[in-house]
């Protein structure tokens, strides 16, 4: 019996990517913390497992839409529903529950922060997923769901959308460029075979596409300046964020030269670490 539970604890960890979902819970609750002037914690656990339930509903909603196309790469054919290890209508079952189950948790501590979850949820499996396998400007649009939890945690400690915000915001889309490209360039080859093509432009791992997402990285700059000339951070503070962030351009930089998946691994390792860096440095500069 414990066997049986362990596995089937095990599936749906696969099924709603569990570690990508606390990721976006944490950056929830960074926002939060950004925006609150004094931590109720209570808000934080709420924030976080809302934020947790719809994002791992949004997860297994994409795979249900892609459950064809996941079963011809090598990397997503183990996962449950490609197997059958997990049925169809039990994954449906199991993305109502904990749909509802987030964003009442969400409604709860605050209605505006539940309203853009629920806008991030449609986006994420309704418009993004589906547009994978039409345009490459799924990632365009996918980086704005991926970028809303900050927002929800703000919403939540504030109850409003100013300028910090929609910085924060920017900021969270500009990143989720050279980070998902760098995962389009390492994945190509396997991408292919699903029928997907995310690569900044046609051609897959060409000169222009590494130069695009060495660009894209390079945007962080003027992005984060304006967190310095809106005098949301002070120059210590600002200066360790160019640092951080002149170390991952020079990774961008290096997948342009080189042009391997190797390095576009390095970038992808980078973008991951490199995020909660400069949210680390922001809640420095607004808890001091």
């Amino acid at each position: 019996m414990k066997q049986r539970l362990l596995v089937r604890f095990i599936q749906y960890y696969h099924l709603t990517k569990f570690k990508v979902d606390i990721i976006v819970a944490l950056t929830a609750v960074f926002g939060y913390v950004i925006g609150a002037r004094q931590i109720g914690w209570v808000q934080v656990i709420l924030i976080f497992s809302g934020g947790l339930l719809v994002t791992a509903t949004a997860h297994i909603i994409n795979q249900l839409i892609e459950t064809e196309y996941d079963a011809k790469m090598q990397r997503t054919a183990h996962r449950p529903l490609v197997t059958g290890a997990i049925g169809y209508l039990e994954a449906v079952a199991l993305a109502v529950l904990l749909s509802l189950s987030g964003l009442l948790l969400l409604y709860w501590v605050q209605p505006y922060a539940a309203f853009i979850s629920f806008i991030s949820l449609v986006m994420y499996a309704f418009i993004y997923t589906p547009l994978k396998q039409i345009h490459r400007i799924a990632i365009w649009i996918g980086a704005i769901p991926g970028a809303l939890p900050v927002l929800i945690g703000y919403v939540t400690a504030t109850g409003k959308i100013d300028l910090f915000a929609i910085l924060l915001f920017g900021f969270q889309v500009l990143w989720q460029l050279p980070h998902f490209w760098a995962i389009a360039w390492l994945w190509h080859d396997e991408y292919q075979k699903g029928g997907y093509d995310l690569l900044p432009v046609k051609g897959g791992k060409t000169p222009l596409n590494a130069f695009l997402i060495f660009a894209s990285a390079v945007l962080l700059f003027p992005v984060l300046y304006t967190f310095y000339h809106f005098q949301f951070v002070g120059k210590e503070i600002f200066m360790l964020m160019m640092v951080v962030t002149l170390i991952f351009v020079i990774s961008g930089y290096r997948l342009f030269k080189f042009r391997n998946e190797k390095i576009a691994k390095e970038l992808m390792l980078a973008s991951i670490i490199y995020l909660p860096v400069i949210q680390i440095l922001l809640i420095i500069q607004y808890t001091n």
